[in-house]
């Protein structure tokens, strides 16, 4: 009986692998690089640091089987956990606007959002995330924009 209960113990863990493999932008997306989100230089508003302050990131991922990337812009330190405004938005390079867009109220992270497939050879993304108290002020607290990356 201890033999059986160990066993079952220890196939758990494998059972347990596939699911668990699959990260925030789901099955087959593996974790190619982050970004930081931080307070922009003219931001007026300083409750949650100074300009500079890291307050997100923007985490990147790739799936080689769809030829997408995704994204999820996270909360960090200050903004951990309070609910306002925040923006993630994925395009692949060139664009004029993005392939994917969330945008509302969340605590924690937007997203995720994926671009579109790329072609063959691989493209470059933009990945522009934004944090504020409202949707016609979302760049006060964090903001970040990347051109060209993860080429």
């Amino acid at each position: 009986m201890l033999a059986a209960v160990a066993l079952a113990g220890a196939a758990s863990p494998m059972g347990a692998g596939p699911a668990a493999a699959a990260g925030p932008c789901g099955t087959g997306y593996a974790y190619i690089g982050s970004h930081p989100i931080t307070v922009p230089s003219y931001s007026k508003d300083f409750r949650y640091g100074k300009p500079g302050t890291k307050t997100g990131s923007i985490d990147v991922y790739w799936n080689s089987a769809l030829r997408k990337n995704c994204s999820v812009a996270y909360a960090y330190g200050p903004t951990y956990g309070v609910k306002m405004y925040r923006v993630n938005a994925i395009g692949n390079y060139p664009s004029y606007g993005p392939d994917d867009l969330s945008k509302g109220y969340y605590s924690y992270y937007a997203g995720p959002v994926y671009t579109n497939a790329q072609k063959p050879g691989g493209q470059c993304i933009i990945l522009d995330a934004s944090f504020g108290p409202n949707a016609t002020d979302h760049f006060s607290w964090g903001a970040a924009f990347y051109s060209q990356v993860h080429c």
